[in-house]
């Protein structure tokens, strides 16, 4: 009959969402956690009594919803009833904390659908004891990262976080942990779902991680990029240098056959030109040496007055050639008289 009225009252505490003990009993705990993570919502006795042969009841939302009971060993997770088709085989106690008086609970794999109000009731001790948790759980989705462009500055990267119930602090680090200058935040607030978007340019080759960090649950996710920057003052001179060699490539035996078209052209100019020297200094020779000889038929006495040597050349044949000539006319003169005839 006790246990009847016991828990006839714990269902109307439940319900209407009063306690026994909103004046003396412990405030709310506020419990958060990131989605996805398991969270312990803790219920424990003050006097630390062995609770195994005892009987405790977790509900949700004015215990409108089954969470977990125990009643001395017999609990959801072996056959016992009432718990809400969101909660099963997500809840688990810790049986061998039950003899300290803990009655604690533990929800795997936590999502958004399980934020509320929690209690923990004990309705049949001596003195009834209710606890209340508030759970929060956050969303802390990851991060995702882009490369927005390459300039002759770096390359602009950029992180974006959507829908994150805790306003999150975003950051860009390298592979060493250093947190890396960025631009100023974009951040859009949606009735307590934040968008955030940071965007930083980096100049060397790395590991860049955007990480994003939820103090109040003590909570951070990150996502990796890689990136691959080519010296450009390197590339720059590779450019250079194998233009120059193309242009040499294609110009280089048009080049050649220039230089050697231009040095025949040169020779045979100058043969030319030799040439018309010698042609000319022929001409004028012949014409001094003919006005010598001119002069020489007619004035004799004329004749050392031819310049140049032409003139000394002349004088000097006529000069040899005149004993023999003599010579001859005086053999001829001296000759003997026929004494045959």
């Amino acid at each position: 009959m006790k246990l009847q009225l016991d828990l006839l009252c714990f269902c109307l505490l439940c319900f209407t969402g009063k306690t026994l003990y909103d004046e003396k009993g412990p405030a709310a705990i506020k419990v958060l956690v990131s989605e996805g993570s398991d969270v312990t919502l803790p219920c424990s006795l003050s006097t630390k009594e062995n609770i195994e042969q005892k009987l405790f009841d977790w509900r949700k939302h004015d215990g409108m919803m089954g969470v977990f009971m125990y009643d001395k060993g017999l609990h959801h997770n072996n056959g016992g009833s009432g718990q809400d088709e969101q909660f099963k085989g997500r809840v688990f106690h810790f049986q061998d904390e039950l003899k300290h008086g803990n009655a604690s609970i533990i929800i795997r794999n936590t999502k958004m659908a399980d934020s509320g109000d929690y209690t923990c009731f004990f309705p049949l001790l001596q003195t009834p004891q209710i606890f209340h948790i508030d759970l929060v759980v956050v969303s802390s989705p990851k991060p995702s990262v882009t490369v927005l462009k390459a300039t002759d500055d770096g390359v602009q990267l950029q992180c974006e976080v959507h829908g994150a119930s805790l306003k999150p602090k975003v950051e860009w680090k390298d592979s060493d942990g250093n947190i890396l200058p960025a631009e100023e935040p974009q951040v859009t607030d949606r009735g307590g779902s934040y968008d955030i978007i940071l965007q930083t340019t980096v100049t060397k080759t790395d590991r860049y991680h955007c990480v994003v960090t939820q103090e109040e649950i003590n909570h951070q996710i990150h996502a990796e990029i890689p990136v691959h920057i080519i010296d450009n003052s390197r590339s720059k001179i590779n450019v250079k240098w194998l233009l120059a060699a193309a242009i040499l490539a294609f110009f280089g035996p048009a080049a050649v056959w220039l230089f050697r078209w231009y040095r025949r052209l040169n020779d045979r100019i100058d043969r030319v030109t030799q040439l018309q020297k010698f042609e000319h200094l022929m001409k004028n020779n012949v014409q001094r040496i003919a006005g010598c000889g001119t002069r020489t038929q007619t004035e004799p006495e004329d004749l050392q007055s031819c310049s140049g040597s032409e003139g000394s050349e002349i004088a000097g044949r006529e000069k040899e050639q005149q004993p023999l000539n003599t010579g001859a006319h005086d053999s001829q003169a001296a000759a003997p008289p026929d004494l045959t005839s």
